[in-house]
C-alpha cells in the first residue's frame, strides 16, 4: 500500500488522524482480546472475570473517535458551507464501506436464514458495530447547525451535558426506552467536544490537565456510586444499567476528560508527528480504518469460533489463555486489514460512481439529501439491531 504524498500530508491535520487512527486499532485489539470460551460457550471475559472491568476505562477510545470527527467535520463545512456539497462528500465517504459490508453479509445470510436459524444469530451478531456508523452520520448531518454554536462553546456543552442528566434520570425513572434519546446525545455531545479543541488548545496545560482530572474523577464517581455500571462496555453478564447502551452522563463526562487531556498533549503530540515515518504509519491505518473497524468482527467471531471446536476450554487469563489470544490478534489484525482492502476496492468503484454522477447543486437537492442521509442513519441503526440474517422485517430498534 503506497501512503499518501508528502503534500497531502502537509494539508491534513496529523494529530487528528493518529487520534482517529489509534480509536480504532484500540476498539479492534480490544474486540480480538475480549472473547473467552473457558466456560464452553463464547462469551465476553468480563463475564467471568467482572472484576476487570476497570479495565474498560483504559480501552473505551469512543468519545475520542466523535470528537476528533466534530472538528474534522467542522472544518470541511467551514471550507465549503454549501450543504448538499457537505452531505454529499462527508456522507460518501461513511456510507460506502456502509453499503458494501451491509450487501456483502445479508447476501450471503439472508438466504441462509431459510433453513439455518443459527444465520440469523449470526446476522445479529456481525452487525452489532453499524451502530456508530448510523450515529455518526446523523451527527453530522447536523454539523451546519451544531456549528452555529462553536463560537460560544461552554453554554452550549453545558446545557447539553444537563440534557444528558436529564435523559438518565428519566431512563431510571420514567421509562428505560427513552434512555435511547442519549444515543443520540452524548455522542453529539462528544462530536460538539471536538469542535471546542481549537479553544481549548490555547488554555494552560495545568488547567486543562486539572479539568480532565475532574471530569474523569466525576464519572468514576458515578459509575461507582450507582446507578450507573462500573464498566464503559456493555456484556451480558453486567448486573448493572449499562453505560453503553445506550450511553450515559459517565460516558459524557469521561469524553469530556478525554478531549481536556487531548488538548493539553495537543502541542507535543504535533511535535512527534512531524516525524514523516511516524505519520506515514498513522496515515496508513488511517486509509483503511472504516473498513478494519467493520470486518474484524467477522475474523474474530471465526478465531473464537475455531478455539471452540478445537476444545478451547483453558483457564481464562491463563498463560495458554494469553497465547491463544496473542495468535488471535496477529489473525484478526492481518485478516480484518485483508477484507477491509478487498472491500476498499469496491467501495472505491462506488464512490467513483457518486463522483461521475456530478456534485449536487444548493437548494432543494441540499433539503432532500439532508433527509436521505437522516434516513440512512436511522437504517444504519435498525440494522445494528435487527441484523443481516432475517427472512422477515421487524420496525423499531
Amino acid at each position: 500500500m503506497r501512503p499518501p504524498p508528502a503534500q497531502e500530508h502537509r494539508r491534513r491535520d496529523r494529530v487528528l488522524d493518529a487520534v482517529r487512527a489509534a480509536a480504532l486499532l484500540v476498539v479492534v485489539v480490544a474486540h480480538a482480546l475480549a472473547w473467552d470460551t473457558s466456560s464452553g460457550a463464547p462469551r465476553n471475559v468480563l463475564d467471568g472475570r467482572p472484576g476487570l472491568v476497570w479495565v474498560t476505562w483504559l480501552l473505551q477510545p469512543l468519545p475520542l473517535l466523535f470528537a476528533a470527527g466534530g472538528l474534522a467535520n467542522l472544518g470541511s463545512w467551514q471550507r465549503d458551507p454549501d450543504l448538499a456539497r457537505f452531505l454529499h462528500r462527508r456522507g460518501t465517504r461513511l456510507l460506502t464501506p456502509a453499503v458494501v459490508y451491509l450487501t456483502a453479509w445479508t447476501v450471503l445470510l439472508l438466504p441462509l436464514a431459510v433453513v439455518l436459524p443459527e444465520a440469523a444469530a449470526a446476522g445479529r451478531f456481525l452487525s452489532q458495530l453499524v451502530w456508530f456508523l448510523g450515529v455518526y452520520l446523523i451527527v453530522v448531518l447536523a454539523v451546519p447547525w451544531t456549528s452555529r454554536w462553536t463560537t460560544r462553546p461552554g453554554p452550549a456543552l453545558a446545557t447539553w451535558l444537563v440534557l444528558v442528566a436529564v435523559v438518565d434520570a428519566l431512563r431510571w425513572n420514567v421509562s428505560p426506552v427513552l434512555g435511547w434519546l442519549n444515543l443520540l446525545l452524548v455522542w453529539g455531545f462528544c462530536h460538539q467536544l471536538g469542535t471546542a479543541l481549537p479553544l481549548l488548545r490555547r488554555a494552560p496545560a495545568a488547567g486543562l490537565l486539572a479539568g480532565a482530572g475532574a471530569a474523569a474523577g466525576t464519572a468514576v464517581g458515578l459509575a461507582v456510586l450507582g446507578p450507573w455500571s462500573s464498566s464503559l462496555v456493555s456484556y451480558a453478564g453486567d448486573p448493572e444499567p449499562t453505560n453503553l447502551a445506550p450511553p450515559t452522563v459517565v460516558v459524557a463526562l469521561y469524553g469530556l476528560g478525554q478531549v481536556l487531556l487531548l488538548a493539553a498533549v495537543w502541542g507535543r503530540l504535533e511535535r512527534a508527528l512531524t516525524r514523516d515515518r511516524l505519520y506515514v504509519a498513522v496515515a496508513g491505518l488511517g486509509t483503511r480504518g472504516i473498513g478494519l473497524y467493520l470486518w474484524h468482527i467477522p475474523v474474530v467471531a471465526l478465531v473464537a469460533g475455531t478455539v471452540l471446536l478445537l476444545g478451547g476450554r483453558v483457564p481464562a487469563l491463563g498463560p495458554v489463555w494469553w497465547a491463544l489470544h496473542g495468535v488471535g490478534l496477529v489473525v484478526v489484525l492481518a485478516g480484518g486489514w485483508t477484507l477491509a482492502g478487498l472491500a476498499g476496492r469496491v467501495e472505491a468503484r462506488l464512490r467513483g460512481v457518486a463522483s461521475r454522477a456530478g456534485q449536487p447543486t444548493a437548494g432543494p437537492t441540499g433539503r432532500a439529501l439532508a433527509v436521505t442521509a437522516g434516513a440512512a442513519g436511522l437504517a444504519l441503526l435498525h440494522a445494528s439491531v435487527t441484523g443481516f440474517g432475517r427472512p422477515s422485517i421487524q420496525c423499531g430498534m
